[in-house]
């Protein structure tokens, strides 16, 4: 007869950016029992991923020191971590304290501390592993999850987190791959080498104008950049400067808030038109809006949801996501001397034309019209994919389709999961016992996934339902996996 005995449990991680190390963090804070937490991620840097990997000091994050503590119970945690160690990483503009609006890097470096700090005071047992590898594929065997790297590495697992976080866009036209090599079109608009050769060239077009743009224009001006610049997106909008105020009165309590779409709207514009009236600044009545999202949205049908992502989503984007005050003031001097253009349509293809320039020929919104517009480079500046059937580049995501693991939310946005547990819902309609995930995945079901506070959230949420995976094993059932 087998003997039942504890052992050192294993949670696999797949995902190294701030979604999958939050969730470390909280996860090494918590256990008291042997546990292995095994983290994918072929980035050598924890932490940082697509949003905080930039290590241009332009890049600011979109809101204050004070916004961004990754201690619930310390609102200047981060504020005073970067007081003391801001002049020790070059940066030179903390002077704002808990308003400051710090670089993106730094940020990842604070994620970092923190994970750092956590493993110091683990409890005996518990470790994190670092497997600098991309996963290619799962595989569910009993109550276990085979996690396969490559050809000739596997691991085993009792659950798995799916924390892969952002997937880039691609464009909806076809690019020669002559211009990717010649850097006249740039598929990746944080690469500080690329942007490096674009300082001389007369004239950068920007495809989509989301706060990815406001970076690229950034990050170029820094450069000594002075040429002109073609911005082209489907709506034409343009991410808002923010500025610092205090939230609205409340006006959406849990009695009377609004169920549709349009009746949300209707409020806000309301709202907004009373603040406007009284001197006010309107972003204010954002503020206001803000705590009610998750509950608002989970309690919307189908319809309303779809509803909103057609006809209000974009704008909302603009006006929640805004532009950090640094950057605001780099943007706006832009656009006052006369050197940006904002196109509205979708890009259809892009060709090198006989004097070395590119033409883009661009399908107008509102028709079938179609204008060419010249430039010396394209820089991809769309964001980021959701709908996991379009990420064409990495083979996870469509094995999990596949199979049947997972299955995309009811708008297609990210995959389906239970919005209490955060366990993945396959094709079959269940919740799953052993996988689970969090942050950018489950836009489609909790919408403002991937903020700070609903990241902390999720990670408090998950770690008792980690720790407690695979406590009691058949030893030799085990061992013979």
């Amino acid at each position: 007869m087998s003997r039942i005995e504890t052992v050192p449990r294993s949670v696999a991680i797949i995902g190294g950016g701030m979604s999958g190390t939050l969730a470390a963090i909280r996860l090494i804070r918590q256990a008291r029992t042997p546990l292995l937490i095994r983290l994918f991620d072929p980035n050598p840097e924890l932490g940082r991923g697509v949003a905080y990997g930039t290590t241009d000091f332009s890049h600011r994050l979109n809101g204050p020191a004070k916004a961004f503590s990754l201690r619930p119970d310390d609102a200047n945690h981060f504020a005073d971590w970067l007081q003391a160690r801001a002049n020790r990483s070059g940066w030179r503009d903390f002077d704002d304290g808990l308003l400051a609006f710090a670089p993106r890097w730094l940020y990842g470096d604070y994620i970092r501390a923190e994970l750092t700090e956590a493993l110091n005071v683990a409890a005996p047992g518990v470790e994190l592993e670092h497997v600098l590898a991309r996963v290619d594929d799962i595989v569910q065997e009993h109550n276990r999850v085979r996690i396969k790297v490559d050809a000739h590495r596997e691991f085993l697992a009792d659950h798995v987190l799916l924390a892969p976080g952002v997937f880039k866009a691609r464009p909806g036209f076809a690019v020669a791959q002559a211009l990717h090599d010649d850097g006249r079109y740039l598929a990746d608009p944080w690469n500080p080498e690329a942007l490096d050769k674009l300082k001389n060239v007369e004239d950068v077009l920007l495809v989509g104008s989301s706060l990815t743009m406001i970076d690229a224009v950034v990050s170029l001006e820094a450069r000594g950049y002075r040429g002109n610049y073609q911005v082209v997106s489907r709506r034409g909008l343009v991410p808002v400067g923010r500025s610092e105020t205090q939230a609205w009165p409340e006006f959406l309590t849990d009695v009377a808030a609004p169920v549709s779409a349009r009746a949300v709207l209707r409020a806000v514009r309301v709202q907004i038109a009373r603040a406007k009236a009284a001197g006010e600044d309107w972003q204010r009545v954002v503020l206001a809006v803000r705590p009610h999202l998750t509950r608002l949205w989970q309690g919307a049908s189908l319809v309303e949801r779809q509803r909103f992502m057609r006809h209000v989503r974009a704008y909302w984007d603009m006006f929640l996501h805004r532009v950090p005050p640094p950057s605001a003031a780099v943007f706006e001097a832009v656009r006052a001397s006369g050197r940006l253009h904002l196109h509205t349509g979708t890009p259809t293809a892009v060709q090198s034309s006989a004097d070395g320039r590119l033409d883009v020929w661009v399908r107008l919104r509102g028709g079938s019209l179609e204008t060419t517009l010249r430039s010396d480079a394209v820089i991809n500046c769309t964001g980021f994919e959701y709908v996991w059937k379009r990420v064409s580049d990495q083979p996870l995501p469509a094995r999990l389709l596949e199979k049947g693991y997972v299955r995309p939310s009811a708008l297609g946005l990210g995959i389906d999961a239970d919005p209490q547990t955060l366990a993945v819902i396959g094709i079959d309609g269940k919740a799953s016992g052993n996988i689970s995930t969090m942050g950018l995945p489950l836009r489609g079901v909790l919408f403002e996934s991937g903020t700070i506070a609903e990241l902390l959230r999720q990670a408090v949420l998950l770690a008792p339902l980690l720790d407690a995976a695979g406590q009691y094993v058949d030893k030799e059932e085990r061992d013979a996996a």
